[in-house]
């Protein structure tokens, strides 16, 4: 029966959570085997301090409405619990240093908290499972080559870059058009020199239409220019000739 019952509360199995309260600090862990689901909460310092609670199958029905709640009723309450200590909504009762006895509140914000009894473990039974917790952590670290926590791995990035890159190249063309030169992009400084340069050859074709062309200058000036032997007072008439006039001599 009680396997049956705690069969249900494997989302509360292998959990660590850390309490803040005053100035001191708590570790908490969460253990669920097949006759009770246990916690042991630690106490950071010099002393080592460590407690122990446990929920039998029979304490966890007079929770739960007794012999009379089903898998699903079991399921929600363990889901509850999982979720309270998630999110950190925990709180020692009763706490003070002198005290060996205290208790854990789950739902410390709630309106009806659960409260769990602990009792303080003697140094050996402390450094007992201290030494089983790290051994259970050295086992875990052997998947990751002895490595206390998980670490980033470049390698992963890496692969995941040429993946990605490899996913888009095969998106492209497999031909691919040249690029014209108003398409290939150019840095800011570029386009702007670019734009200038346009700017002042559109002011120079401008310029060019206003002023006439260098022949038609040269054409009008040679034909303002007279004909040879026309009359400079009316360039389309002949000069007149004039004779020189002689006059004889008296001695004659």
């Amino acid at each position: 029966m009680s396997t049956d019952v705690l069969s249900h509360f494997g989302v509360l199995d292998e959990l660590i959570q850390v309490i803040y309260q005053g100035f001191d600090r708590f570790v908490v862990l969460s253990q669920v085997t097949e006759s009770a689901w246990s916690i042991y909460l630690g106490l950071k310092g010099p002393e080592g301090r460590w407690w122990r609670g446990s929920w039998s199958t029979k304490h966890i029905l007079n929770i739960t409405n007794g012999v009379q709640s089903s898998p699903k009723v079991l399921e929600s309450f363990a889901e509850k619990l999982r979720t309270t200590f998630v999110n950190g909504d925990l709180a020692i009762g009763e706490w003070t240093e002198n005290d060996s006895d205290i208790n854990l509140t789950f739902g410390s914000t709630a309106k009806r908290p659960l409260h769990m009894a602990l009792k303080e473990l003697s140094a050996a039974e402390a450094a007992s499972h201290a030494t089983a917790v790290f051994t259970e952590i050295a086992l875990q670290a052997q998947s990751r080559k002895c490595q206390l926590n998980p670490l980033f791995s470049p390698r992963s990035v890496t692969v995941d870059a040429e993946s990605s890159h490899a996913n888009s190249a095969s998106t492209l063309p497999s031909k691919r058009t040249p690029l014209g030169l108003s398409q290939v992009p150019v840095p800011a400084a570029n386009k702007l020199a670019e734009r200038k340069i346009k700017a002042l050859e559109a002011e120079l074709a401008r310029s060019k239409e206003r002023s006439p062309p260098a022949d038609a200058i040269s054409k009008s000036s040679a034909s303002s220019r007279p004909p040879k032997g026309a009359s400079l007072a009316n360039p389309n008439k002949k000069a007149r000739k004039y004779q020189a006039i002689e006059f004889e001599s008296d001695e004659d």
